[in-house]
């Protein structure tokens, strides 16, 4: 099994056609902290071998620079589906993430691990809000 692709975003919908709004963040810009996140999807397409086909468990794990988790892994299954005529196949992933409070700035990772494997591992940065420039003086 193999990542075709992984994002976090704003917004997602997988039913059919993968539907994604504000793709790719990595970045969490928030005034204090602990800060909370009111909402945030991860979406990722594995593609396998039809031999690889089948329900397969899977859990994102939301890790903070010490290590720790910062909240419970969400855990699902999704299937790898078996089409007839073909030798690979693919199988998407989206999960939601629920106003997730961050207990500090600072370095974070959101993991997907398949069958006990880590596919995926995208780099979440949760940073201090950037200070308005004032604006520039015409001479």
């Amino acid at each position: 099994m193999e990542v075709d692709f992984a994002f976090a975003c704003d917004y997602a919908d997988l039913s059919g056609k993968i539907h994604a709004l504000g793709i790719g963040f990595d970045t969490i810009f928030a005034r204090e902290v602990p800060a909370r996140h009111p909402i945030f999807y991860v979406v990722a397409q594995l593609r396998s071998s039809v031999a690889e086909a089948g329900v397969k468990e899977f859990e994102f794990r939301l890790i903070d620079p010490d290590g720790t988790d910062v909240i419970k892994p969400l855990k699902g299954s999704f299937e790898v589906p078996a089409p007839a005529g073909v030798t690979e196949t693919k199988g998407r992933i989206g999960m939601a993430f629920h106003n997730v409070r961050f207990p500090r700035y600072g370095h974070y990772s959101l993991h997907l691990v398949v069958q006990g494997r880590e596919m995926v591992r995208l780099p979440l940065r949760v940073a201090p809000q950037p200070q308005p420039q004032p604006p520039q003086q015409q001479e």
